[in-house]
């Protein structure tokens, strides 16, 4: 049974090692010929790309895909219709916030390499969404084709920015490739026409999906991007451009396994909403799965951070230890607090209240503000992150605890588990001299995988055999 699951999430894996592998490339291209402070400014930008889509975004192809597949067409066109609304006002807000912007981090004469933000953000507002609907019958063959032809033009956009020594603008000229090719693409590989239907009685129902997520998505955006402007005002640009790259090199691993497990999840968790009994069995795996996933990933930034980064980007780029601890177990709180929580209330249709979980990320960000106030360091920003994380896992599962069925406590064990064994590497850590053996480090690290792996042997095979029974013909929603 879990292999078909496997066979059939290649493809979504490799979709999300495009998408957040481009911004991984594009900031060790910028390590190597940037200065910090220009690499700070070009952290600016991204974060500002970043938060306008987060903070705007009604996951279209998401109430698509909780629609009746015989509504299915009157359903997309006009999701398009609330795509390209929304992306217009993304476009004019980044317009009207670019001077204010670029005037608090001391760039006013850069104000419209902000403002060429909200471009991007309308034209990425065309995509046809029907690659992304196919999430709902495990296809990704299509999406993955959409998303390496954008990320490779991308990329050569980003060689040619670098190569006419535009500085952070590079970024633009990137994201300007990228968002055209994406629309383009999107529309060739899509079997039905890309059309716009304002008037319809499913572009009201799309928006009243959708709305709660906008507030979702300022903590969201809070969640991911907030820290960075935190750092740049409070701090200094080249601080910035340091913790930009210390921070991308957890993101980008987080983000996939992430982005990959909410994903499957969720058309896991859709699929078997009438049946009581798989439902549950599948809701239990998932809460075994995703906190064991967020410690293999713990143990390994633990283990070998200091080793590949500054390999990667460059000397210069090397963490403290409790830069790495914190970082470390950030990236762990956050997997554990998105799913599956965050699943489950979107297959239940509770976006408010996931919309008011995710608010509790935005209350935590106080504490990076007092923290890098009184300590005025990168770490301090992390703990603050750290902190509200942990509010927001807490806020989760008071929130998600009816959606959860009772299976909510056995989630919270295991969490609770999987944390322990990591203060436990933690603490070994401590005992080593700083930057250790690569040797040392790559036994620990097999030592936890070992100890994970025979938590998940002990439960998982079980709960598999009645939460993939009949996986390859899914219930219909």
């Amino acid at each position: 049974m879990l292999q078909k699951v496997v066979a059939r999430a290649s493809p979504l894996a490799l979709i999300y090692a495009f998408e957040l592998g481009l911004p991984a490339v594009r900031m060790v291209i910028f390590s190597h010929f940037l200065d910090l402070r220009e690499l700070g400014f070009a952290s600016l930008l991204a974060a500002l790309y970043g938060t306008l889509e987060q903070v705007t975004d009604v996951a279209m192809y998401k109430f698509v895909l909780s629609t009746p597949r015989e509504d299915y067409e009157e359903a997309v066109a006009s999701a398009h219709a609330l795509s390209v609304a929304r992306g217009l006002i993304v476009g004019l807000l980044a317009l009207a916030a670019a001077p204010f912007v670029a005037q608090a981090f001391q760039l006013g004469a850069e104000w419209p390499s902000f403002a060429a933000v909200g471009l991007v953000a309308f034209i990425r507002s065309f995509e046809h969404l029907e690659p992304r609907v196919a999430e709902r019958d495990y296809q990704y063959g299509s999406q993955a084709k959409v998303v390496g032809v954008a990320n490779g033009f991308g990329l050569a956009a980003i060689a040619v920015g670098v190569a006419l020594r535009l500085g952070a603008n590079a970024l633009i000229l990137s994201l300007l490739a990228q968002s055209l090719s994406f629309v383009v693409c999107s529309a060739l590989v899509s079997k039905t026409r890309y059309r716009l239907r304002f008037r319809s009685p499913f572009f009201k129902r799309a928006f009243t999906f959708g709305y709660p997520l906008m507030i979702n998505g300022v903590g969201v955006a809070a969640g991911s991007q907030a820290d960075r402007y935190l750092v740049g005002a409070m701090l200094s640009l080249p601080a910035l451009g340091l913790y930009s790259v210390l921070t991308l090199a957890i993101n980008v691993p987080m983000s996939i396994v992430m982005r990959t497990v909410q994903v499957l999840s969720m058309a896991a968790l859709f699929n078997a909403r009438r049946d009581e009994r798989m439902f549950a069995a599948r809701l239990r795996l998932a809460s075994l799965v995703v906190p064991a996933v967020a410690g293999f990933l713990a143990a390994g930034v633990l283990t070998l951070m200091n080793y590949v980064v500054p390999l990667v980007f460059g000397p210069k780029f090397v963490a403290s230890r409790t830069m790495v601890f914190l970082l470390a177990f950030t990236a762990f709180v956050r997997l554990v607090r998105n799913d599956p929580g965050t699943s489950l209330l979107l297959t239940e249709g509770r976006t408010r209240r996931l919309a008011l979980a995710n608010l509790f990320v935005v209350g935590g960000l106080l504490f990076s503000i007092v923290f890098i106030y009184f300590w005025r360091t990168i770490e301090a920003s992390v703990a603050g992150r750290l902190t509200a994380e942990f509010m927001g896992l807490i806020a989760m599962h008071c929130l998600a605890g009816v959606a959860f069925r009772g299976i909510g406590r056995f989630n919270l064990l295991v969490i609770a588990a999987v944390a322990a064994a990591i203060a436990a590497l933690c603490a070994i850590l401590c005992l080593l001299p700083h930057g250790g053996n690569l040797t040392g480090n790559l036994a620990l690290l097999a030592a936890c995988t070992t100890g994970l792996s025979l938590l998940l042997s002990r439960f998982a095979p079980a709960l598999a055999s009645v939460a993939f029974t009949g996986f390859g013909t899914p219930t219909e929603g």
